[in-house]
């Protein structure tokens, strides 16, 4: 490979991120376990900081990739310049790029949406969950 220093910290941040993420998941179930999860902000605060992370880590991994085996398509057979097609329209691959990119920024804004949504809601305490629960119904009947 041509950018050595790319493909090595590039797999060093993924490896890291993905380090740090086994610590963090591994702290917070064990405090959702021990029900303290929810009392600690601190913890809550690394959760939501720690967001953007997996995004970075799978596109390090992905710069590992790509990087890490060019010039070659297929390692020691097929070198990129081989790897080209000259039937491809350009007006075709913009419509691809164009449709991949449209799919992307829908699931991405109904990600948005999703998450804003659940934060406004905010947690149920078990407390009010189970005063729910106890309140009586009026029982459906046949005639009802």
């Amino acid at each position: 490979p041509d950018s050595i220093a790319l493909v090595y910290y590039s797999y060093h941040i993924m490896v890291g991120l993905g380090t740090f993420f086994i610590a963090i998941m591994a702290l917070a179930a064990f405090l959702l376990w021990r029900r303290r999860l929810f009392q600690l902000p601190w913890m809550l605060w690394i959760l939501l900081l720690a967001l953007p992370f997996p995004f970075i880590a799978n596109t390090a991994g992905w710069f590992t990739a790509e990087l890490g085996r060019q010039p070659w398509i297929v390692y020691g057979l097929l070198p990129t310049v081989q790897g080209s097609t000259t039937t491809l329209s350009d007006g075709n691959a913009l419509f691809t790029l164009i449709g991949f990119a449209g799919m992307y920024l829908l699931l991405g804004l109904l990600y948005v949406v999703l998450i804003v949504h659940e934060a406004l809601r905010g947690p149920i305490i078990e407390e009010q969950a189970a005063r729910e629960e106890a309140v009586p119904q009026k029982a459906q009947g046949f005639m009802d």
